[in-house]
């Protein structure tokens, strides 16, 4: 590894879109998502996660400050590092990896060290993060209901508290079906990440099983 590049955010859907800003910017791959909770409760999402990446030193501060600076635009950045060739140790942790705990994607290895794994089929992606079971499944049955659109992704945190869904489809019906999971999730609880991805990078779309 020439450089391991990390970003610290709130929310899962936060990590997801600096991931594929970053893999947009420069020619880097994106090695984990790890997740952590705030040290506070007065924070913008009740989840940390840190983005992590690698590539040539370069590109890797290129796509680390296209990172930061979209999860600035939301006001969701909290810290981020470049480390020039890693000890072999930090290597290795740099590769663990806290997501797909559901089992969604059955691809998807639980390291990517060693490992490769071709992207699923190429796909506009949708992201709703919501707290709590109950205003999360009432959006994701908005969501499904509202355009043609299929679940490829869940992501439950803080023992159900916290939960994400990611769908599929095309720019439009992502669009439709994300505006219509806000509206009907949001009226039972809070809504604290939405977001829609024209064309995610393959980087990102090897997280997920867009081909069942």
């Amino acid at each position: 590894m020439n450089a391991l590049g990390l970003v610290e955010v709130y929310s899962f859907t936060t990590a997801v879109c600096v991931a594929d800003v970053a893999a947009k910017a420069a020619d880097v791959k994106i090695i984990a998502f790890d997740r952590n909770r705030p040290l506070s409760p007065d924070v913008p999402a009740p989840l940390v996660m840190v983005v992590k990446m690698e590539g040539n030193v370069s590109a890797v501060k290129a796509a680390v400050e296209a990172g930061v600076e979209y999860a600035k635009s939301q006001g969701k950045f909290i810290v981020s590092h470049v480390i020039a060739n890693p000890g072999t140790d930090v290597e290795k942790m740099a590769y663990l990896m806290d997501i797909n705990k559901d089992k969604f994607n059955k691809k998807l290895p639980k390291s990517f060290l060693g490992a490769e794994i071709e992207p699923g089929i190429a796909a506009d992606i949708g992201l709703l993060e919501v707290q709590g079971l109950v205003a999360s499944i009432e959006g994701l049955d908005a969501m499904l209901k509202a355009a043609d659109v299929r679940l490829i992704h869940t992501e439950k945190r803080l023992g159900g508290r916290l939960c994400t869904f990611v769908i599929c489809g095309s720019v439009s019906s992502v669009k439709a079906a994300i505006e219509a999971g806000e509206t009907h999730a949001s009226k039972l609880g809070k809504i604290y990440g939405k977001a829609v991805i024209p064309r995610p990078h393959d980087e990102v779309i090897k997280f997920f099983d867009t081909e069942n």
